[in-house]
């Protein structure tokens, strides 16, 4: 392996580490993170750069993301899956209170940590057919090679899941109607 392929897998498990961290629990599974991480390449330039994504089975994929979760090259022991549930070890916990450290000062760093843990906050809180739901609705490429987006997009399906995100209070009533309304033959 180049070494510059080297420092990009390195800066992604870095990104994983921040990403389990800025939230002082476990992303609830690996798609979950998966989609977490590829909604943060979207909202920071910088990340996309170093993760890239593909259409997919269930949205957007990143064969680099997964090889990383199940098998990290720099920080070995930073990180663990256990019932699907991906967190910190205390040795990632170590890891993630050095880079905050490191790079405290840098507004564009604190940025980038203000922007993780939105992230994590609110999607967190979605199952999984909630999450895949926005993400096919809001980047719909993404649901060329999709396996379940058909379902998730049927008018009751959507009603039902939008029904459930207002409930949970985690969409307005103007997004509620905007997804119910959503018109998936037409993007």
């Amino acid at each position: 392996m180049k070494q510059k392929e080297m420092d990009r897998l390195e800066i992604v498990e870095k990104y994983i580490i921040l990403l389990l961290g800025i939230v002082d629990k476990p992303v609830p599974s690996i798609l979950h993170l998966e989609k977490e991480m590829f909604i943060l390449s979207r909202a920071n330039p910088t990340v996309a750069k170093f993760v890239s994504f593909i259409k997919h089975y269930k949205g957007p994929y990143s064969d680099v993301l997964k090889e990383l979760i199940d098998s990290p090259l720099y920080h070995k022991d930073a990180y663990k899956v256990v019932n699907d549930r991906i967190m910190l070890t205390s040795k990632g916990k170590e890891i993630f209170e050095k880079i905050v450290k490191n790079y405290e000062k840098d507004k564009r760093f604190r940025q980038l940590l203000g922007t993780l843990k939105m992230i994590r906050e609110l999607y967190d809180r979605l199952s999984d057919e909630e999450l895949l739901l926005l993400i096919y609705i809001t980047y719909p490429d993404f649901r060329e090679k999709s396996n379940v987006s058909d379902k998730l997009l049927a008018p009751e399906k959507r009603e039902e899941i939008a029904r459930k995100l207002l409930k949970k209070g985690l969409i307005t009533e103007k997004r509620y109607r905007e997804i119910v309304e959503y018109d998936a033959g037409n993007t």
